[in-house]
């Protein structure tokens, strides 16, 4: 972001504005990656991951959604957080828009390996990326595509070229009727939590991974209150690799599905509903779980801003060989104290005891935050996020500015790129077994958007442990359950319109539990870089990394670091 006094922008020259536009908007890599912060020889370009298409809500009163005419000006008291990103005669609408990039790092490091005995290395990595983006009435992609290739000069670790691909859709089929999303992905991922949390393991550990996802929605809102969906999520996961298969590799193909089903009146002052759910999941074409529900609810809401739901149902559970009916029950809450603060929590009494799901979410103009909670069987594992969604925090942001959807996401798009930010945070790496498992998190996400920084703060929590019924006896459990906490400080400054600077943190810790309560982790990684815009097109930067992986395991030392320094360019086509 440019720190440009207030009014100043106006008295710039014309060919200055136009440069620091094109410079922000094409700017390349930033130095430091926030998702999962940049090793030698990984390079995630900035917003690899599409960003979701947020639909706009209903405007609120006193808050103007800005015409986009002429220079793009906020609402009275709000400058641009990017400025010149949307400055200018209002845009020509376009059905499809494509563009692309190509990155190149060269990283010395002391140490090519942290999880075995390793010596000096010289890493060269080139990624090529085509991102595509298409907005119309009835139909939203958001697509990237591109290759990773890494090749280290020493040997210390294995050359690879690993395809990578992100494609996110929706489709509106029937207006106020049927809806279709869907997503296809196509990365690398490291397999072990007790090893580096990134990219940069041996090919041992390593793990390809392709997900595809179709969900279509049934959906209809009467003006009478009543309000219908039928909705089903299926994920479908193919992972390949050395650490693939046996008792506590990742499943070779995995099947998830949940789908739900809900009729209710809006509660004025009471309501009520029906709604039923059918969970199941599939390790290599074998059903290991699958769980059925269907409950009433009675709503009533005690103030336009509380509504509280009363629960009461039956649940059908069938794993481990045995099927068993149970009362299912519980409270469903919806509280919004205040018109940019919104409190959703459900706790039911389930057949494995207490299960929540609960998320607060809160936003200012200038800065937002996001604290959520669960803990439920492990049905969707691919669906489970946790690092953290800055995309979806920054449209946020600028919704409260006033800024309708086009331009919001024109903006976001613009700040990722300037600040050298990945559209999420990258998640922990977690086992994946062939059996159900219970799954306890916990996570916040802080993010401050101001006229030159961004800061992102974030935490996560996760527990992981086999699935028993409440009155089930508590056997000595399989190699495979973790308890994994962590989190990740990042601060991006702006010094000049063409140069920035930016520091992070992150920080992993893992210990096994049961039969692993021998192992345990701790993966940090410390980062400093520069960047610079060499022309509208081209941007270098400039970083410096300290590594340290400590582990407790007899497969692995106990303790090591790297440190490296790396020079890289970006060229956007």
């Amino acid at each position: 972001m440019i720190g440009h006094r207030p009014g100043s922008l106006h008295h710039r020259p014309a060919a200055l504005r136009r440069g620091t536009l094109a410079a922000l908007l094409l700017a390349g890599v930033c130095s430091v990656q926030a998702q999962g912060v940049r090793i030698p020889g990984e390079m995630p370009v900035p917003g690899d991951v599409p960003l979701p298409v947020v639909p706009d809500p209903v405007q609120t009163p006193g808050v103007p959604a800005v015409p986009n005419i002429g220079p793009l000006v906020g609402p009275a008291g709000a400058a641009p957080v990017v400025p010149g990103a949307a400055a200018g005669p209002a845009p020509v609408a376009r059905t499809l828009y494509l563009e692309g990039d190509i990155t190149a790092r060269l990283t010395a490091t002391d140490r090519g390996r942290l999880d075995a005995p390793s010596g000096k290395d010289l890493i060269l990595g080139v990624s090529p990326r085509l991102y595509a983006r298409s907005r119309g009435a009835q139909l939203n992609v958001n697509a990237m595509v591109g290759l990773d290739s890494i090749k280290y000069f020493e040997h210390t670790n294995d050359d690879y070229t690993q395809p990578v691909a992100a494609i996110d859709a929706q489709a509106i089929l029937v207006d106020n009727l049927l809806f279709l999303d869907g997503g296809l992905s196509v990365d690398r991922r490291a397999s072990s939590p007790y090893s580096t949390q990134t990219a940069d393991v041996s090919t041992d550990e390593q793990v390809d991974t392709r997900i595809a996802r179709l969900s279509p929605r049934l959906e209809r809102r009467l003006p009478s209150g009543w309000n219908t969906l039928l909705r089903s999520d299926n994920i479908w996961t193919h992972r390949s690799g050395d650490s693939v298969g046996g008792l506590t590799g990742a499943p070779a193909r995995e099947y998830s599905q949940d789908t739900q089903f809900r009729i209710d009146r809006t509660p004025e002052p009471f309501g009520l509903g029906l709604e039923g759910s059918h969970e199941s999941l599939e390790y290599d074409s074998r059903n290991v779980m699958q769980i059925d529900g269907v409950r009433a609810t009675v709503g009533y809401a005690y103030s336009p801003q509380l509504t509280v739901w009363g629960i009461g149902g039956v649940e059908r559970s069938d794993f481990q060989n045995r099927t068993e009916n149970d009362s299912d029950y519980g409270f469903r809450v919806r509280w919004a104290p205040l018109e940019r603060s919104v409190l959703t929590a459900e706790v039911r009494r389930r057949f494995f005891g207490t299960g929540f799901n609960a998320q607060w979410d809160h936003t200012h103009r200038n800065f937002g935050f996001t604290l959520a909670g669960a803990r439920e069987p492990y049905t969707s594992p691919e669906a489970v996020q946790l690092g953290g969604n800055i995309g979806q925090q920054f449209n946020d942001l600028f919704r409260q500015r006033g800024y309708d959807q086009a331009q919001r996401e024109a903006l976001v798009r613009a700040a990722l790129i300037a600040y050298g930010l990945p559209a999420t945070l990258a998640d922990p790496v977690s086992f994946h077994v062939s059996r159900p498992q219970l799954n306890t998190t916990g996570s916040a996400m802080f993010t401050a958007l101001g006229r030159r920084s961004v800061f992102i703060a974030s935490v996560y929590y996760r527990k992981l442990t086999d699935l028993h019924r409440s009155d089930d006896p508590v056997l000595a459990t399989l190699p495979g359950n973790t308890r994994q906490a962590g989190g990740q400080v990042s601060a991006n400054f702006r010094l000049t319109p063409l140069s920035a600077l930016d520091a992070s943190y992150r920080i992993d810790d893992t210990q096994g539990l049961g039969a692993d309560a021998s192992r345990s982790s701790r993966d940090q990684i410390y980062s400093i870089g520069t960047t610079h815009s060499l022309s509208p097109r081209t941007r270098v930067d400039l970083s410096l990394q300290h590594h340290k992986l400590e582990t407790v395991d007899v497969l692995r030392p106990s303790s090591a670091s790297s440190n490296s320094a790396g020079v890289g360019i970006n060229y956007r086509f």
